[in-house]
């Protein structure tokens, strides 16, 4: 068998760095799945270790209360880094490590733009709180910071280490590069929710003036001609007052006919994303009400027809996970998302707590959900998330 050419093990290397520069995207795709901040920095960390060979990878988000007058208005501020989310670390202090400034490896401070990294994690390179955490502590001996951010704005760091020297390979920073690129995007759209939700009660707001224009602003605008009638006869003395009047009497009672109709259209909307929609939202600001953690919404794709069966077990599922929520995950935000997807619907809770329990009727909740959702055709689950958190799914197929 003829042997492989002196260029072999070159190309090699080419070919592998090419498939974890894919990877990275693939990864960095996937971080679009969570809609929670803490469950994206958990997220990125998780999909670090499995990209490369780092001995610990780290997380840190933006605290607040830096140094500087509050509130901060510098957007490259790295004076309020917290470390959020943190795998393979050995000792208990890492996690919720503050950074301080110019706390980068080689003495470098960390900045917004390229990566920083040293291969040799001197003590002396870095603040003696840090140093006796990375270096004594965790035994870091080659460490590499990367700036995540979006739009111009610093929303976070990445921090991997390795506990041998020989630094990072060129392909691998530019993997983590390309891996925080994405990250940043998503922290982005997780901070967009509330916008997303303003879009969607002015929306509501919209509806409700077309409703009320259509129907009561036509008949308003005819109680005010009658009684104008009216008016000029009772001044003139003409003889079709009283009729005047009586079209005044018959203008009112539709008028109110109308809207009694249109306060029913409206409380009960349109089967598609309204019903749903609404008292999912209900649903949600009494769990914030009795719990004090923020719940955000999001409706995704375009509204279709949901019959009642399909809806009102969507709504039990998010109910349930709701209460599962309030009793065991310790959570400090929920986001719900209802997606309309190609032929189906699906219901989306996430939270960033502990991740799911046992209920205490055994998951009788959930088993009496799966087999009503099986017999729609649907299916849900309740999945741990890799390091924190947890997300309850439903769907169900739409005729």
């Amino acid at each position: 068998m003829a042997g492989r050419g002196p260029g072999a093990p070159a190309a090699d290397a080419a070919v592998a760095d090419i498939n974890l520069l894919r990877r990275a995207d693939a990864a960095g795709q996937r971080l679009f799945r969570e809609l929670v901040t803490s469950r994206i920095a958990w997220a990125t960390v998780s999909e670090v270790t499995r990209l490369t060979a780092v001995d610990v990878a780290a997380f840190s988000l933006r605290a607040a209360g830096c140094a500087h007058p509050q509130p901060c208005t510098l957007l490259h501020c790295l004076d309020r880094l917290e470390m959020k989310a943190v795998l393979g670390n050995r000792g208990p202090r890492l996690p919720g490590l503050r950074i301080p400034p110019g706390a980068g490896p080689g003495g470098r401070a960390l900045e917004l733009g390229a990566a920083v990294a040293s291969e040799d994690c001197a003590a002396e390179d870095l603040p003696d709180a840090l140093a006796e955490v990375v270096v004594e502590e965790e035994g870091i001996r080659s460490l590499a910071a990367i700036p995540v951010g979006f739009g111009g704005e610093v929303r976070g760091m990445l921090h991997v280490g390795l506990r041998h020297t020989g630094g990072f390979r060129p392909a691998t920073m530019e993997a983590l590069q390309r891996l925080c690129t994405y990250s940043g995007a998503a922290l982005a759209a997780a901070g967009d929710r509330g916008r997303v939700e303003e879009v969607a009660a002015m929306r509501e707001r919209r509806r409700l003036a077309r409703a009320l224009h259509d129907e009561l602003g036509q008949r308003l605008f005819g109680i005010g001609m009658t009684a104008k009638l009216a008016r000029e006869s009772a001044s003139s003395g003409r003889p079709d007052l009283v009729t005047h009047l009586h079209g005044l009497e018959r203008e009112i009672a539709g008028a109110a006919t109308a809207l009694r109709a249109t306060l029913r259209s409206l409380d009960t909307p349109s089967a598609s994303a309204g019903a749903l929609a609404v008292k999912l939202r209900e649903d949600l600001a009494a769990f914030t009400a009795r719990t004090g953690l923020p719940a955000h919404l999001l409706v995704l794709g375009e509204p279709d027809a949901v019959d009642a069966a399909r809806a009102d077990t969507l709504i039990r599922a998010v109910q349930e996970g709701l209460r599962n929520v309030e009793r065991h995950a310790q959570a400090s935000e929920v986001v719900l998302t209802i997606g309309f997807l190609p032929g189906a619907l699906e219901v989306v809770l996430q939270d960033d707590g502990v991740g799911p329990a046992a209920a205490a009727d055994g998951g009788y909740g959930l088993a009496s959900l799966d087999a009503e959702l099986a017999r729609l055709g649907g299916e849900i689950a309740l999945v741990r998330g890799d390091d924190t958190g947890a997300t309850l799914k439903a769907r169900v197929p739409l005729p």
